[in-house]
C-alpha cells in the first residue's frame, strides 16, 4: 500500500516507476556497476541500459569511470537525490497520517504484526 502511494506521488515527476526503482537503488547503495545493478534489480542489462540512458539524459544519474578505467559506475546526481528524498518525505507523511488515524495502540500492534510477518517471510524463505 505504501508503495502504491509512492507510485501515485511519482505522477508529479517525469520518471517511470522502473526509473524510480533504479534511482532508489543508487540512492541507498551508492555508485554501482551496470552488472551489479542488473543483478540487484533483477532486470536484464539491455533493459537497464535504456533506463540509465534516459535518466542520464535528464540529469538524474551520471555514468563515469571507476577506479578500474574499464568499468563504468552509475551514480545518482543531486537532481535524482531530490526526487527520492521528496518521495520518501511524502511516504513518511502518508504513514504518519495513517498512524494518527489508527491511534497509538493500534499503530503499535500493527508495527508488531508487520515485524512478525517479515520474520515469518524470512523463515519460510530459508526452509
Amino acid at each position: 500500500m505504501i508503495k502504491v502511494e509512492g507510485r501515485r506521488v511519482l505522477k508529479n515527476y517525469p520518471i517511470t516507476p522502473a526509473q524510480f526503482d533504479l534511482l532508489q537503488s543508487l540512492y541507498f547503495r551508492g555508485p554501482c556497476r551496470m552488472t551489479d545493478l542488473s543483478l540487484n534489480m533483477g532486470i536484464a542489462k539491455s533493459t537497464l541500459s535504456g533506463l540509465v540512458q534516459r535518466l542520464e539524459n535528464e540529469g538524474y544519474v551520471h555514468r563515469g569511470k571507476g577506479k578500474d578505467k574499464r568499468v563504468y559506475l552509475i551514480s545518482i546526481t543531486e537532481k535524482g537525490k531530490s526526487v527520492i528524498q521528496s518521495v520518501i518525505e511524502k511516504r513518511i507523511a502518508f504513514i504518519e497520517k495513517i498512524s494518527k488515524r489508527l491511534g497509538k495502540e493500534r499503530s503499535e500492534k500493527l508495527m508488531d504484526l508487520l515485524i512478525r510477518f517479515k520474520e515469518e517471510i524470512e523463515f519460510c524463505r530459508e526452509h
